[in-house]
């Protein structure tokens, strides 16, 4: 009996693509930084936000190192700022940042259907490797956040999927067992692999069909119409 599907974010339920290596992004971040006494230059931010990362990367002790990239803006603003920045001024910053960065942002055809179906007949979260600055407005911008009361995002945590403690931590927020939960994901070596090391049934989306490092998913599907008749199929 199905009692909890969970889902991943980005690639899943938000199609999106960004642009993080741009020029651009770093040249209007740059002079936005300036009219707030942040003196850095573009190339210097590129720097500096890239490096950010690899350092907490190399520093974490996790399998799968995840970061709070809310955290390499707050070390840059406080490092060339000229006075004390506060966490909502790191957050609108980190905010104009992703704005810069999106090239794509939308959901998938007939998500908000199913999610209105299935809402009525399971608990429902997400398991998504994501950054909580960026991912929790967006989800409140597409109205997600009120399908989804259980989210669970690898930035609040430091480690990420394929890790099972997030899958572990999201089935006990919703007192379901793995043999009672679904994943769907769309990246079979991080969301496969790791629902299927949890113990749950795995659907994957817009994926080739097969076995990836000794793992099958139990379905795969292109579109949210053939969730249902899956879902259906199981009861």
């Amino acid at each position: 009996m199905i009692k909890a599907i969970f889902f991943d974010l980005y690639g899943t339920l938000i199609n999106i693509r960004t642009d993080e290596y741009d020029d651009w992004v770093y040249d209007v971040l740059s002079r936005y930084l300036h009219y707030n006494a942040i003196n850095i230059k573009a190339n210097e931010l590129k720097k500096e936000y890239l490096e950010g990362i690899q350092l907490l990367i190399s520093r974490s002790k996790e399998e799968y190192p995840e970061v709070d990239v809310f955290s390499v803006f707050f070390n840059i603003i406080n490092k060339y700022g000229k006075k004390k920045y506060s966490k909502v001024f790191v957050r609108s910053v980190s905010l104009l940042f992703r704005t810069l960065t999106i090239r794509n942002f939308s959901i998938f055809d007939g998500l908000y259907n199913v999610l209105f179906e299935l809402n009525s007949r399971y608990k429902l979260g997400i398991i998504s490797d994501a950054q909580w600055v960026f991912a929790e407005p967006e989800m409140s911008m597409l109205g997600l956040d009120q399908f989804f009361d259980n989210v669970i995002l690898s930035s609040r945590y430091g480690f990420k999927k394929p890790d099972v403690r997030l899958f572990k931590m999201a089935m006990d927020n919703a007192s379901s067992k793995p043999e009672n939960s679904i994943y769907i994901g769309d990246n079979p070596y991080k969301d496969l692999i790791g629902a299927k090391r949890a113990g749950m049934r795995c659907i994957l989306f817009r994926c080739e069909c097969k076995q990836y490092n000794g793992y099958s998913p139990d379905a795969c599907i292109g579109n949210y119409e053939e969730l249902k008749e899956i879902l259906n199929s199981w009861k």
